[in-house]
């Protein structure tokens, strides 16, 4: 195949999602050339053309925050032009504990947050290829040398010296070759509906009020006789978005023709595990409240009060590969574990550790496995990290 060279990069990201911005985010702001590959015409991913935009909580439900740096940063840029519903004890910023139970959660406008995205990203100096879908990493033997991408123009390629694979499919690492674990998906299909029934109160928060067809979170609500879905198939793929529109229509027709709207469809599959790497270490719910010498973020578990989990470098690389970095869904984090890490402030934190890490193996010349942990860590702690649950802050 004739491949049409475009450039030449120090890190490409693929994946415009919110992990794939905080990567890229960080990396340019490290000084390093940076590409961003998004096949949509928008960022942000499940958060935004997914239609999920609800921030899940940067605190353990105690009063202590464990995240901060990009993840902190995009919610706080993104909420000073939308509506928001951040607890008026979070909304000063560097407060890392305090007595409270109220959570550092909040909806937000996922359209606002998509040009947010994009400013940061263009204030960071990374360049973005937007409608343009990756198909293959170009290998030699454990390392990536460049993407081949296909785009309206034909197959354009682009050599890396690094690549982080934020694509929430983990496509880039399967099709280099890379052991991966593949999810169980319940038939969920959020889309944004504005209900005009009489009586009712209402603020931009209620304009984009999320309608459920399907299953919600925990399964309830999953239609007899459908299958779970993996979504790593085109077939999946296909079916998954042709019954969550069924079902959608099916409840509509139900309603009165002027009595509501839908405000918005999911412009992307909406699986919230699809495959991740088996990375040096797998998290599991073994690793609750577990410290880990070599922890590059804390975090928490979204429907778990008080729960933390450490989350070890060993989760962002697979071993044998050495210059491919993993982040957001992908990292190597199973059950439990990879419903607690998959979440969007999480995606966030995983893309920064990606990129950071990448940075310096560049920087070193080392692989991914062979990356200094305390000098990462280092790194990590300037940029706002609290790493350990217990650290003082």
């Amino acid at each position: 195949m004739n491949y049409i060279l475009k450039k030449e990069y120090d890190i490409i990201v693929v994946g415009g999602g919110v992990a794939g911005v905080a990567a890229a985010v960080a990396a340019a702001r490290s000084g390093k050339k940076t590409l961003l590959l998004e096949k949509s015409a928008a960022l942000g991913g499940l958060a935004t053309i997914g239609l999920i935009n609800w921030w899940e909580p940067l605190c353990n439900a105690e009063g202590k925050k464990l995240i901060s740096g990009i993840s902190e940063e995009i919610l706080r840029r993104t909420i000073k032009y939308c509506m928001h519903r951040l607890p008026e004890c979070w909304k000063k910023e560097g407060v890392w504990e305090q007595e409270t139970a109220d959570r550092f959660v909040t909806h937000f406008s996922p359209t606002v947050m998509s040009l947010v995205l994009q400013e940061m990203l263009l204030e960071a100096g990374a360049d973005i290829r937007y409608d343009a879908l990756v198909t293959y990493p170009e290998m030699d033997k454990k390392t990536v040398r460049g993407v081949a991408v296909e785009t309206v123009g034909g197959t354009e390629f682009y050599t890396c010296r690094a690549l982080i694979d934020a694509s929430g499919t983990c496509i880039m690492f399967s099709r280099a070759g890379a052991e991966c674990r593949d999810g169980e998906n319940y038939m969920s299909y959020y889309s944004h509906i504005v209900d005009f029934a009489p009586g009712k109160e209402y603020n931009m928060l209620k304009v984009r009020g999320w309608h459920i067809s399907g299953s919600g979170m925990t399964g309830k609500g999953h239609p007899e006789g459908f299958p779970y879905y993996a979504g790593v198939t085109g077939d999946e793929v296909n079916d998954y978005i042709i019954k969550g529109q069924q079902l959608l229509l099916d409840e509509i027709k139900q309603k009165e023709p002027c009595a509501q709207e839908i405000v918005a469809l999911p412009m992307m599959p909406q699986f919230r595990m699809i495959r991740h790497i088996v990375g040096e270490y797998e998290m599991t719910m073994d690793d609750l409240y577990k410290p880990h010498e070599d922890s590059v973020g804390t975090c928490p578990y979204f429907g778990k009060k008080g729960y933390w989990f450490e989350i070890p470098y060993g989760t962002i690389y697979s071993p044998e590969y050495t210059n491919m970095f993993a982040a957001g869904r992908v990292i190597s984090a199973h059950g439990g574990a990879w419903d607690a890490t998959r979440v969007i402030p999480v995606a966030c934190q995983t893309g920064e550790v990606a990129a950071r890490a990448a940075v310096l193996a560049i920087d070193e010349n080392v692989s991914a496995r062979n990356v200094d942990v305390p000098t990462l860590q280092g790194i990590l702690r300037k940029n706002n990290f609290r790493l350990h649950f217990d650290e003082k802050l």
